[in-house]
């Protein structure tokens, strides 16, 4: 189930980069009674799935690769069985494109570095070393379940390093609407997804997902 909500959400940033058939328009539009949007709130409004190209290199050849970017996790056995699930799911449909995980926790990076000797980069090194080995079009995707602290750091990446490639493209994490009509609430269908999962209830019974504990067991994953 966790493997199949992350790709989910990963295949959405894949598919505005490269081509592929979009199956959600998850991002905002700013009202046609809005003639001259001030600088604030243009930036305001570049929510959702981001789209870049730089002008300056739309001759260089289209050379693709993914950055799968994660907050990470140190226990072995959970990083196989979710986020390398995923990454590996995410390669497979992508034979010729080339795949990277970075990690954007440091803290967990180090501690793996410490125990098992595996160096994952972070975001902008994995860009780094993208642009150094000639790679033009870049699609970032997300396996964070909510827009938090952890996708900020995402779209700052996005931000600061867009114009150092031909294309790049920044897909949304699992849990994200608008509100917006004819956009797709991928809140509920997040719900619905899994409540499979969820155990019997009584008629007086309820469910309660509390977003926060997802953030909190994200967090508990450093100790």
């Amino acid at each position: 189930m966790k493997k199949q909500l992350a790709l989910a959400s990963a295949i959405l940033g894949l598919a505005v980069s490269f081509g592929a058939p979009v199956v959600s328009n998850a991002a905002y539009q700013l009202n046609e009674e809005v003639k001259d949007p001030t600088p604030a709130l243009k930036e305001a409004s570049t929510i959702g799935v981001r789209t870049h190209e730089t002008k300056e290199l739309q001759n260089l050849q289209n050379k693709d690769a993914i950055v799968v970017m994660s907050f990470g996790t140190t226990y072995k056995e959970t990083r196989a069985k979710t986020i390398d699930a995923t990454v590996a799911a995410i390669q497979a449909a992508h034979p010729n494109t080339k795949v990277v995980t970075a990690f954007t926790s440091h803290i967990i990076r180090d501690r793996i570095q410490q125990k098992e000797g595996i160096t994952y980069p972070t975001p902008e090194e994995a860009l780094a070393q993208l642009k150094s080995e000639g790679y033009s079009r870049v699609a970032l995707t997300s396996l964070d379940v909510i827009p938090g602290m952890e996708y900020n750091y995402d779209v700052a990446v996005y931000n600061l390093y867009k114009n150092n490639f031909k294309k790049m493209t920044l897909g949304t994490p699992l849990m994200y609407w608008m509100g917006q009509e004819g956009q797709t609430d991928e809140v509920i269908q997040t719900i619905k997804a899994v409540q499979s999962q969820f155990p019997k209830v009584g008629k007086e019974d309820a469910v309660l997902i509390m977003l926060m504990v997802l953030q909190i067991l994200q967090m508990l994953t450093i100790l």
